[in-house]
């Protein structure tokens, strides 16, 4: 019986069916075995790895990666000016768009852009419509989840049905959004509700925005919800609340009065949202900043009998509140500081916009003119108006990387960059004290760093001949032929463009000899580095919280030597883990900001990469040595001393940081003398 025969064809397909992929995803039609291996290696080896949240739950499209081209497409259709922030569901503050960090999962392009296209279209309807101006509305809808949810509906239906009428090419994505699975999930607020045995009553409302196979054709409960979408849907472009917001703001709120109270008869709750809908957070339009600001900061004028007495002696001509009081009133605040009591106060009411402001303008903040704010200006409205907040801490949020499930925890670790301890500056002075002779001789060898020296061949002037060269002219003359007449060299002195970032380890494994080697060969380093116009900075890590990442500035690249940082370099202190890929990478972005050509992070660590949880083993390991290739790619070269004595040490640190891109000291004593050479053979 001959054996049966398998079609290359037949091969192929099963593989891919196998791997989830297709002859279109991979771009090429194969024919032959090394076609088809070559098609599923490309697919896996050059396509970016998925990212999921920190409870492993795989996520779609990445706002950030659409995030430039939605806001550039929002503005061009809406003619106006605004932020795109992240919040989950969707919302707006009437100035400012957010959205999900991350489509739901699976991650579907074209499907998730679409959605981003959809969601932005009815935040920013909101706003350019103005129907969340009027504060009485805003009022009645804070007070009362059912009247929301109703009046949200009807909003979104008559914003989607403007946005389609205004541009024909927007009807095709109005009309997709609805057959979307994802788009349809139902949530109450941010729970999610099933979308199976939805209450006849509220089925109407989801006409056009929603299309679920297992509901049927709602009954005599529908009714009041079918009437008020056909009075919206009815809508005549000479009607005054299709052309005014605000008209139509006072025609939603009676619709959903009317149907609040159908629902109320049948026991029901708020009708569900579709999750591409987002929500209304009047909350975060209604804020008095400047009244709650003025209320939390009441306690710092004094007890209330002593503020009487003083205002009374201030209009009486009599010495100022100022003078009497001794400090009970306080120079006047600047726009962080309010912000920032208004953040951390006693009063919460209104931490989520704050919050999520924070997170949208904490990269793109600027210092801003001291002024009062009116009563009843929102955040947002503040924002547009030029003020920016800008918190105390200059946190950035980093992805790390899975190797188990192969995609990455996106934001999962915050790294706050903080001012590194500083104490008394004796330490400091006694080790540059008793270094002199190291010291001395360090600058010297640094000075030869200064510039770049090289001979250039193959001039046609110089100071000296080319001797190989010349040779070459003579056997060309000889032969006949013409003689190239580049035959001299000259010697050629350049500055390097170069920036160097020292990262040191003070985790709580370099506790007692290796701190002080640490400080040590810190003050040398720095002795040496401040002899050059190489622009150079120091800073220090260790997470002493699996939630709370700080980076110590020791130095920063545009700080001057003074007697803070000369404090700072000689006070180190040892104190929590490493989690070392997410100092890595928040390195690496501090240098990706550098002019310099070349640009190198030194890293010096005591031993493996350790923190709490999963962060252990291989784990660390693994996404440290991705955090070396994202900042490789970056164009930062990154170097490694490590302190790790022990003989498997090697293998983890060739993993992470490549061959040739580590030095392992087997004697730790020999580290202040070590860094200087390295720093020498990085630049040289």
């Amino acid at each position: 019986m001959a054996a049966p025969t398998i079609k290359i064809e037949d091969s192929l397909k099963a593989t891919m069916d196998e791997y989830g992929v297709s002859a279109a995803d991979l771009g090429m039609e194969a024919e032959t075995d090394d076609d088809a291996e070559r098609a599923l290696l490309s697919h896996f080896l050059f396509t970016e790895p998925k990212r999921q949240s920190l409870t492993g739950e795989r996520n779609g499209l990445p706002l950030d990666r659409v995030q430039r081209q939605l806001q550039a497409l929002l503005r061009m259709l809406s003619g106006q000016s605004f932020r795109i922030a992240y919040s989950d569901p969707p919302c707006t503050d009437n100035v400012n768009v957010y959205l999900p960090k991350a489509a739901p999962a699976p991650e579907e392009p074209a499907s998730d852009l679409l959605l981003y296209r959809v969601m932005g279209l009815i935040q920013v309807g909101f706003i350019r419509s103005k129907l969340l101006r009027e504060r009485s509305i805003l009022a009645e809808l804070h007070r009362d989840w059912v009247l929301r949810s109703a009046f949200h509906l009807l909003a979104a239906r008559w914003v989607l049905r403007h946005w389609a009428d205004e541009f024909e090419g927007l009807k095709a994505d109005i009309t997709r959004v609805p057959y979307l699975d994802k788009a349809g999930s139902m949530r109450v607020n941010v729970m999610e509700v099933p979308r199976d045995g939805m209450p006849d009553a509220f089925l109407p409302l989801y006409d056009g925005l929603v299309v679920c196979l297992n509901w049927k054709a709602a009954g005599p409960n529908g009714d009041p919800a079918r009437e008020s979408v056909r009075r919206i849907d009815t809508l005549k472009p000479t009607d005054p609340a299709y052309k005014d917001g605000s008209i139509a703001a006072a025609l939603f709120l009676s619709e959903a009065k009317k149907l609040r109270e159908h629902f109320r008869r049948l026991r029901l709750g708020p009708p569900p949202l579709p999750w591409y809908l987002g929500v209304i957070r009047p909350e975060w339009i209604l804020a008095d900043l400047g009244r709650n600001i003025a209320y939390e900061n009441e306690w710092k004028k004094g007890q209330v009998p002593l503020r009487q007495l003083l205002s009374a002696m201030a209009k009486k001509g009599g010495a100022t509140p100022a003078a009497i009081g001794g400090g009970f009133e306080r120079p006047r605040l600047g726009l962080r500081d309010r912000l920032k009591a208004a953040l951390t106060g006693p009063s919460q009411s209104n931490a989520p916009a704050y919050g999520a402001l924070r997170d949208e303008h904490q990269e793109k903040a600027r210092e801003v003119p001291d002024q009062k704010w009116a009563p009843g200006t929102s955040v947002g409205q503040a924002l547009a108006e030029g003020e920016v907040l800008k918190p105390d801490e200059t946190g950035r949020e980093h992805d790390e990387w899975d190797y188990k499930a192969g995609t990455y925890r996106f934001t999962a670790v915050k790294v706050n960059e903080v001012e590194g301890n500083a104490g008394s500056r004796d330490s400091y002075d006694r080790i540059v004290t008793a270094n002199q002779k190291q010291i001395k001789e360090i600058r010297r060898r640094f000075e030869a760093l200064r510039v770049e020296e090289r001979w250039l061949h193959g001039q046609r002037d110089g100071s000296e001949i080319d001797l190989n060269r010349a040779i070459a002219a003579v056997c060309d003359i000889q032969a006949g032929q013409q003689p190239d007449d580049r035959i001299f060299k000259r010697f050629q002195r350049q500055k390097q463009q170069v920036c160097i970032l020292t990262l040191v380890d003070v985790s709580g494994s370099t506790q007692g000899n290796i701190l002080a080697l640490e400080q040590e060969a810190m003050v040398l380093f720095a002795e040496g580095l401040r002899t050059l116009n190489f622009p150079h900075a120091f800073y220090s890590f260790g997470n002493t919280h699996p939630s709370e990442f700080t980076i110590g500035r020791i130095k920063g690249f545009d700080e001057p030597y003074s007697d803070n940082v000369h404090k700072r370099l000689g006070n180190l202190r040892a104190n929590g883990a490493t989690r070392l890929g997410a100092y890595i990478r928040h390195a690496g972005h501090i240098l990706s900001t550098r002019p310099q050509a070349r640009r190198i992070l030194l890293i010096v660590s005591d031993g493996k990469p350790e923190d709490r949880g999963d962060y252990r083993g291989t784990y660390g390991i693994k996404d440290s040595a991705m955090a070396v290739q994202e900042v490789s790619r970056a164009g930062v070269h990154t170097h490694c001393i490590s302190l790790d004595s022990r003989e498997d040490a090697g293998q983890y640190l060739q993993e992470i940081f490549g061959r040739g891109k580590y030095l392992q000291l087997d004697n730790v004593d020999s580290l202040p003398k070590r860094l200087p050479e390295v720093f020498r053979g990085l630049v040289r």
